[in-house]
């Protein structure tokens, strides 16, 4: 799942990697279900299974119709209406007959009258995602590791030198006007991403880098790729 402005990194070709929480917390019931207690146990997240040449489909935010509002999203018919958005563009049935994105409709911070209610990246269907990401590289570090080379890779922009150093302009929207290192400007989208303690904690994570597909990933580009 990503974000608008990281979903928009990636279509503009600014974003090739992304970091993961190598870790989560899963509840365990010793006495049974139901019964107390429920125990928290760290075990490794899905991540850590991932490996080069792995094809990964991209979840973000959209919407589809208001007339299909009441429709869960497991309920809608496949490839039978035009999915659009939030960070602008949308996937359906082309005129030349194929399912393929137009991520130029509708424009970024555009919104049709004709949409409908917004549906969490979570819930987005395989058949209704616009983006694949084909691994590329894969490691393990403390989240404290990240160099200014993966920084620029997770779409963070560059900005102006200072004193020799590259400054990096600050990803949290509304937010562009800040300039920092390279460490600062990733800290300030973690802790936007994940709460304001979080990069302090230094969490194990799980660092993928990809070549991004514009396409669905059961589609033959993609599938070839």
């Amino acid at each position: 799942m990503f974000s608008a402005p990281m979903v928009q990194a990636e279509i503009d070709d600014l974003k090739f990697m992304s970091r993961r929480l190598a870790k989560r917390l899963v509840k365990t019931y010793p006495n049974g279900r139901g019964n107390p207690p429920t125990v928290l146990v760290e075990r490794d997240a899905p991540w850590t299974r991932v490996k080069v040449g792995d094809r990964l489909w991209v979840r973000e935010e959209w919407r589809v119709s208001r007339k299909w509002d009441a429709v869960k999203p497991a309920d809608l018919p496949p490839r039978t209406m035009t999915v659009a958005f939030d960070a602008g563009g949308s996937i359906a049935n082309q005129p030349a007959g194929c399912w393929a994105p137009d991520n130029g409709y509708p424009a970024r911070g555009v919104r049709p009258e004709w949409l409908g209610k917004r549906r969490a990246s979570m819930h987005l269907p395989r058949w209704a995602s616009r983006l694949t990401l084909i691994v590329t590289s894969v490691k393990t570090e403390p989240l404290h590791a990240i160099s200014p080379d993966d920084v620029y890779a997770e779409g963070v922009a560059a900005g102006m030198m200072d004193c020799g150093e590259r400054m990096f302009i600050c990803p949290v929207p509304g937010r562009d006007n800040e300039q920092g290192t390279a460490t600062w400007a990733f800290s300030e989208l973690w802790k936007h991403l994940h709460g304001p303690d979080s990069w302090d904690e230094n969490p194990l994570v799980v660092a993928m880098g990809f070549r991004v597909i514009k396409a669905n990933i059961d589609a033959p580009e993609a599938q070839a790729a």
